[in-house]
């Protein structure tokens, strides 16, 4: 029952089925890549918190997480949504699902951003960055480096879809979900394929159990109804 679920809803899925039009339906296909001529930070404003227009104090405050009115390593890596292990999907609670030593940040990769944003804002080399220095770093001209790890999603693949999709289109009226959006069907696509490689990844018997079970699937032999022609 499980399988022919998850095939319905990739069918769903596939043909775009109850897909609303406002949803930034023209960059759901490169969600993880910049878009030419936008620079990272208004890129992060704009997906991570709906904002076109703000000044560099507004930025800063915002991502000053303690409040302590400089960032340290742990606002720097949160810019970039790198506090977490790793990022399923692509961050935002969609996304298709990889595995999970892909998914994984190491410490060396956090480690390097640090380091870069460092480099570039932190002129007195006293290990943070201060509100003067991030201004002044805009002022010059100054644009965040992209590292290759999206928008910068401060929260985990839950907790994006639910603040970002869920509230904004079924919260009020549709709580249960009811009406299947296609951000609704990938986002609980990735979160049963999440769930089945943190199954194989405790128990390495069940993934050989699992990958002997669908080697034997004939795909021809599926319901006409679950195939895409």
């Amino acid at each position: 029952m499980k399988l022919a679920l998850i095939l319905a809803g990739s069918a769903l899925f596939a043909s775009g089925i109850n897909a609303h039009g406002d949803h930034h339906q023209d960059q759901q296909q490169v969600k993880n890549q910049k878009p030419p001529g936008l620079s990272w930070q208004n890129w992060h404003m704009l997906e991570e918190h709906d904002l076109s227009r703000y000044d560099a104090e507004y930025f800063f405050k915002l991502h000053d997480v303690q409040g302590e009115g400089n960032w340290g390593r742990s606002d720097i890596l949160n810019l970039y949504g790198l506090l977490r292990d790793q990022v399923v999907g692509d961050g935002s609670g969609m996304g298709e699902h990889t595995s999970h030593h892909q998914e994984i940040i190491t410490q060396e990769a956090k480690d390097h951003v640090v380091k870069t944003i460092l480099a570039l804002l932190d002129t007195n080399n006293d290990g943070v960055i201060s509100f003067a220095e991030y201004k002044q770093f805009t002022q010059n001209g100054g644009e965040l480096p992209d590292f290759g790890y999206g928008q910068g999603h401060h929260l985990d693949f839950e907790s994006e879809y639910e603040e970002h999709h869920w509230k904004k289109y079924h919260m009020a009226n549709d709580p249960d979900v009811l009406i299947k959006h296609k951000e609704d069907i990938e986002h609980e696509l990735l979160h049963h394929k999440h769930e089945i490689e943190e199954s194989h990844t405790l128990h390495p018997e069940i993934r050989k159990t699992t990958n002997s079970f669908f080697s034997n699937i004939r795909l021809d032999k599926l319901s006409y109804k679950y195939r895409r022609e």
